[in-house]
C-alpha cells in the first residue's frame, strides 16, 4: 500500500478439514498456524504479530494461540468476532497492521467448528422461541437462518436480472470439476447439472448444492514485509490493495436492494487503491458461501457486467482454460467451510505456480474476495 511498507504472504497452512473429527477448536487452530509457519520457514519466535477472525462459540483467542506456539511477546495482537466478512477479516487486518509496523510478522488464522455450532443452519429445524433486537422482526415467520436470508437475495437477483436456476447450478457443477482436481477437496465426484437440479431445496430457490459443506478445520496465513519475505523459503507474493465495504445501511434485514451486495460497495474501492486493473486478474477466488455470493461478486470486481454473472459462468469462463478460472480449488462448495481463509490461501498457491494439474498458466495476478449481504471484503495479489 502507499500508506505503508511493501507487504507479503510468505506462509500458508491448513488443519485437517472433516466432517467428522474428534480434534478441538484449539487443535485445528494451533495446526492451522504451526504448518502456516513451517511453510514460511519462519520460526515461532520470529511472529511478533497474531489476529484471527471468529464467531464467540468457536473463538480460540490470540493469546492462546501465541502460547501454545510458543511465539513470546507479542508487539501486536486482536480477536475480531462476528461482524465483518468472513475470514478475510483477520487478513486485512493484520496486512495493515505490518504495512502500519505495529509488527513485523503476523500469522492470521480462522477456526470452524460443527461442535461448536457452525453448521450453515442445518440444526435449526424450528425457529427460536424468543428472541430480541432486528431478529424480532424476522424469526416468528421462520427467517432465521442464513439459508432463508440468502434464497431472498436469489430470489430478487432472478426476479432482476432474468436469471436460472441453472446458472446457480453453472456454479456448483463448475466448481466440483476444480475439486476433483485437488486432493484436499471432500466431494470429488463428478456431478451434472441434472444433478443439481434433482437435489432438494433448502430455502427455494436456494438448493442444498448451492451452500458450502460444514466442516470442523482451519486455516492460517502468514504475513510479514516484503524485505523480509526476499530470505524465505517461497517466492513472495505481494499484497497490491484491500478494502472492506458494508454500503450506506449495514444490515441484513434492511438492506436497500437484495440484487446487490456489500460487494458491490468494497470492490470499486478495492480497485481505486491498485495497481492493476480487473482485466489484469488471472484468477479470482471468490467467496461461495453461496452460489450467489459468487456471481454478485464476479459482477462487483468488473470481470461481467451486472445481471450476466450466470451467462459468464455456464459459458465456461471460469473452468481451467476459461477467461477468468475461479475457485480453483473447489471452493467451500466442495473443501468445506474454513470461512473464507481458504480463498486468501488458493490465490496465494496459484501465483506461487505449483498446484499441478488446477495450476493456472503463468498465473500472476489474483483476487480473495469473501463476504455477503451487507459485508464484504477483497485483496489483490501479485508475483514478480
Amino acid at each position: 500500500m502507499s500508506t505503508g511498507r511493501k507487504l507479503a504472504v510468505v506462509g500458508v497452512g491448513y488443519s485437517p478439514v472433516s466432517r467428522k473429527t474428534d480434534l478441538t477448536v484449539h487443535e485445528t487452530a494451533y495446526l492451522a498456524c504451526k504448518t502456516a509457519i513451517e511453510d514460511s520457514g519462519l520460526k515461532p519466535a520470529e511472529i511478533d504479530g497474531v489476529a484471527q477472525y471468529g464467531f464467540p462459540f468457536e473463538m480460540v483467542t490470540t493469546w492462546e494461540v501465541s502460547e501454545t506456539l510458543g511465539i513470546g511477546e507479542l508487539q501486536w495482537y486482536t480477536d475480531l468476532s462476528g461482524t465483518g466478512p468472513a475470514g478475510i477479516t483477520g487478513v486485512i487486518a493484520a496486512a495493515a497492521a505490518v504495512a502500519s509496523g505495529s509488527c513485523d510478522a503476523c500469522v492470521v488464522y480462522r477456526t470452524v467448528s460443527r461442535a461448536g455450532g457452525h453448521s450453515g443452519g442445518e440444526g435449526s429445524r424450528t425457529a427460536p422461541k424468543a428472541v430480541g433486537g432486528d431478529m424480532q422482526f424476522s424469526a416468528p415467520y421462520g427467517n432465521f437462518a442464513a439459508p432463508q436470508w440468502f434464497g431472498m437475495y436469489m430470489r430478487r437477483y432472478m426476479h432482476v436480472y432474468g436469471a436460472t436456476e441453472e446458472h446457480f447450478g453453472a456454479v456448483a457443477v463448475t466448481q466440483r470439476e476444480w475439486a476433483a482436481l485437488n486432493e484436499r477437496a471432500i466431494f470429488r465426484d463428478p456431478m451434472t447439472m441434472e444433478d443439481y437440479l434433482a437435489c432438494r431445496y433448502i430455502s427455494e430457490p436456494l438448493r442444498l448444492f448451492d451452500c458450502d459443506l460444514p466442516v470442523t478445520g482451519a486455516g492460517a496465513v502468514i504475513i510479514t514485509t516484503a524485505e523480509r519475505a526476499k530470505d524465505l523459503r517461497h517466492r513472495p507474493v505481494y499484497i497490491d490493495s484491500w478494502a472492506f465495504g458494508t454500503g450506506p445501511r449495514p444490515d441484513w434485514f434492511q438492506w436497500p436492494d437484495m440484487a446487490n451486495m456489500g460487494s458491490h460497495h468494497a470492490a470499486p474501492k478495492m480497485w481505486q487503491r491498485s495497481q492493476f486493473k480487473p482485466e489484469d486478474v488471472d484468477t479470482a477466488q471468490v467467496y461461495d458461501g453461496f452460489t450467489i455470493i459468487t456471481l454478485q461478486w464476479l459482477e462487483a470486481l468488473g470481470f461481467c457486467k451486472f445481471g450476466e454473472a450466470g451467462p459468464f459462468v455456464a459459458e465456461g469462463n471460469t473452468r481451467l482454460g476459461g477467461k477468468l478460472p475461479t475457485n480453483t480449488n473447489g471452493g467451500m462448495l466442495n473443501i468445506g467451510r474454513v470461512h473464507g481463509i481458504s480463498h486468501v490461501i488458493e490465490a496465494v498457491e496459484q501465483l506461487r505456480g505449483n498446484l499441478g494439474p488446477r495450476q493456472v498458466a503463468n498465473a500472476r495476478v489474483a483476487v480473495a474476495a469473501n463476504g455477503g449481504g451487507p459485508t464484504a471484503g477483497c485483496m489483490t495479489f501479485y508475483r514478480e
